[in-house]
């Protein structure tokens, strides 16, 4: 609980408080789980502050020093923190939602697990701030800066990140349906399982921020996917890829990747799929060749038979891991022109770069040869 006469001193106004403050450097002001909606807190010296638990809704703390504080679990509901400054603060669990933080200074603080749904970052400074399951969907980070921070496992749902300062930002396994990468400024260190399906559809992931905005309008735009036909260079993988098997699709992706093609990596989350979605069909009309990986699931049949029915002129590269379970599953296989023999591989570090490229090479063959029979 807070100090009484912490906060008594506090509500007596910035001034009074600031004076305190100067008069005792070595205090640590306890104010955890005190009530202060709606209160003047401007240009406050809050450096140090216990505030974990506090209610700061609709508080106005533009150009407050927050510097190391505690915030552990917060409420900050519309509060506005314009310019203010929080680096190295404990921000953990915040609620940030509406908060208004243009140009807020948040280096090195922890926003783990933080929720800051439609919140206003625009030049905000989170260089090395760490953003773990963080909830971000409809953020404006215009030209805020996110040098060398971690969002893994964040929400960037229908987020902005227009001129974005993301060097050595790391984003893996972000949900990102929606979002608005343009001019990203400097190299991410990590991007991998971005996955920009909405939640609910079965995950379509990739491995770039720029290319999960142009997969999100694949996928959801009427016109876009007639328009782009012929131009990009698309191949997808389908299967299921979980924590025992990700060193293989790497692997497969890299391959791709060498030989010019952009990987879209569409997971089946069950042993039985779900079938060609709505969001799915653009990508099999752009797509050059199709990578199934049987491994793990229980009907082969039922993954190929909805590819072609859709694309029969689509090559089809069936694989399997030579140590998987799988019983009848490539026995399930359809008869058609387009399905290469299966082609099995030793998992993990045994899958190499050179068999995934001779995939390829065979793909694109039997794509010629399906070309040249309909003339």
């Amino acid at each position: 609980m807070a100090n009484k006469e912490h906060v008594e001193i506090l509500l007596q106004g910035v001034e009074v408080w600031n004076s305190w403050r100067e008069k005792n450097p070595a205090a640590k002001p306890d104010l955890s789980q005190v009530n202060l909606i709606n209160a003047d807190l401007s240009r406050a010296n809050l450096d140090g502050a216990d505030l974990r638990r506090a209610d700061l809704s609709k508080a106005q703390l533009s150009h407050s020093s927050l510097f190391g504080a505690n915030l552990e679990s917060a409420t900050l509901i519309l509060a506005d923190l314009l310019g203010a400054v929080l680096n190295g603060a404990n921000l953990s669990g915040v609620s940030f939602f509406g908060a208004f933080l243009f140009g807020t200074r948040m280096k090195g603080a922890n926003l783990d697990g933080a929720n800051l749904l439609g919140t206003t970052l625009m030049g905000a400074d989170l260089s090395g701030a760490t953003l773990r399951g963080a909830h971000l969907m409809a953020a404006n980070f215009h030209e805020a800066n996110l040098t060398g921070s971690d969002l893994t496992g964040s929400d960037l749902t229908a987020a902005s990140l227009v001129g974005t300062r993301v060097q050595d930002a790391i984003f893996e396994d972000c949900m990102v349906h929606g979002i608005s990468a343009w001019n990203l400024d400097g190299s991410p260190k990590s991007q991998k399982n971005l996955c920009i399906t909405a939640r609910g559809e079965s995950p379509i992931k990739v491995n770039a921020l720029e290319h999960a905005q142009l997969c999100n309008l694949l996928a959801y735009s009427k016109g876009l996917p007639e328009l782009l036909k012929h131009a990009p260079r698309i191949s997808l993988i389908i299967g299921r890829f979980n924590a025992d098997r990700v060193a293989s699709l790497a692997v497969i992706q890299q391959g791709l990747l060498s030989r010019g093609y952009l990987p879209v990596c569409v997971e089946t989350d069950k042993p039985v799929w779900r079938g060609v979605t709505k969001s799915l069909s653009p990508f099999l009309t752009l797509a050059r060749f199709v990578i199934v990986d049987l491994t793990g699931l229980r009907d082969a049949g039922s993954v190929v038979q909805p590819l072609i029915s859709r694309q029969p002129q689509l090559p089809i590269i069936p694989i399997l891991e030579d140590d998987s379970s799988t019983g009848s599953a490539t026995g399930q296989l359809p008869s058609q022109g387009s399905i290469l023999e299966v082609f099995r591989y030793g998992g993990g570090p045994d899958l190499r770069t050179e068999e995934v490229i001779r995939w390829i090479s065979l793909a694109e063959q039997k794509a010629a040869e399906l070309r040249n029979s309909n003339h």
